[in-house]
């Protein structure tokens, strides 16, 4: 199981998509975090900028479509290429296999977190500074951050889940993209009684964003949502790939 990890992990560093999601990740949330807090006035009440330094750390959860965007790829990509009857005529089992790039994916996507909180940290405090004012880490923030980096490492482990259900590369990115902006908009603004409970809702719960959906459960009761989740949906797909013909 640990070569079928290693091996899976190679290959996520080797191509491009890994970098390309990261870079494009980082830039949009980057643009969200500056024009937050150059949007805001008063920075000088240190409870405007303590309330603008959470925000802003809040967006690096925004990442987490980018993570399971990944992790998507790490799935689906094998399928496309045709790489995957290979893939599990050298590997221990089929079960071995979905382990493998469920976890690369988390370990994917547990590294946008990082990165993404690293980064508004850093694009946060410069802002902030530049506005006379500073980016306030306090309980509540270091909280948000580790809030973000859980959502993106479930953001991957989602995404790998989802392609094992699709299968087809451009029909798990396509659905994570639409249902990542248009799609969780419209049913979080709508029907937001629903959305709680569904992975998005899930999402800004853990990360206390009752600002963008106020609507939202508890932290404690989105996070174990989230990983219902992706655990309902990569057993699903662990099932359904045991069944296929590859």
């Amino acid at each position: 199981m640990r070569d079928q990890f290693s091996a899976e992990l190679l290959k996520a560093r080797s191509g491009g998509a890994l970098p390309a999601l990261l870079l494009i990740a980082l830039l949009l949330a980057g643009v969200g975090q500056l024009g937050a807090v150059y949007a805001e006035s008063g920075l000088a009440d240190p409870d405007t900028a303590a309330a603008t330094s959470h925000r802003v750390l809040t967006m690096a959860g925004s990442c987490a479509l980018f993570a399971s965007l990944f992790g998507a790829l790490v799935v689906t990509g094998e399928f496309r290429s045709g790489a995957i009857g290979r893939t599990v005529l050298h590997a221990p089992g089929r079960s071995a296999v979905v382990a493998a790039k469920l976890g690369t994916a988390t370990a994917a996507g547990l590294l946008f977190g990082v990165l993404a909180v690293a980064e508004a940290a850093a694009v946060g405090g410069f802002a902030l500074s530049a506005r006379g004012s500073a980016l306030v880490l306090d309980a509540r923030g270091w909280g948000i951050a580790a809030a973000a980096v859980a959502v993106c490492a479930l953001g991957g482990l989602w995404g790998a889940a989802v392609g094992w259900l699709a299968r087809h590369q451009l029909a798990a990115v396509v659905g994570l993209m639409v249902w990542g902006t248009a799609g969780q908009l419209v049913v979080l603004g709508q029907l937001p009684g629903l959305g709680r409970f569904l992975p998005e809702g899930a999402q800004y719960a853990l990360l206390g964003d009752r600002l963008t959906f106020p609507e939202a459960l508890s932290a404690p009761v989105g996070g174990l949502l989230l990983v219902v989740w992706c655990g309902a949906a990569a057993l699903v797909g662990r099932a359904l790939f045991l069944r296929w013909d590859v």
